[in-house]
């Protein structure tokens, strides 16, 4: 399940990158559905259309997206306050690029 996840997240940031579009913008459950409804087909195709189809994928998936949760206000969780211990500051943090092919092979070493 965790591959399947870091998978689709960074076939979400190659997506944002090809449009200089912020990461957080793109929906993970939209890429989840493309993914599901277009897994079957690479399999069928012979290789030499498998970059054709990789650049729909990534069409595909930029189809969607939604509003950054970088500026959120308040945050994610509970509408009340269980304990008295101040809530952790959200900051902005930086969008770094990284190539999804160097990072899948640096698990691998």
């Amino acid at each position: 399940m965790l591959l399947a996840h870091f998978a689709i997240r960074g076939l979400m940031h190659e997506a944002a990158l090809t449009v200089d579009e912020d990461p957080d913008r793109v929906s993970f459950v939209h890429a989840v559905r493309v993914v599901r409804r277009t897994l079957p087909r690479p399999v069928a195709l012979p290789p030499q259309d498998h970059a054709a189809c990789h650049e729909a994928l990534l069409t595909a998936i930029l189809d969607e997206r939604v509003v950054s949760s970088r500026q959120r206000r308040t945050s994610r969780g509970l509408q009340r306050q269980l304990s008295h211990s101040p809530l952790r500051p959200r900051h902005p943090w930086p969008t770094h690029r990284r190539v999804f092919t160097v990072a899948v092979a640096k698990l691998f070493k």
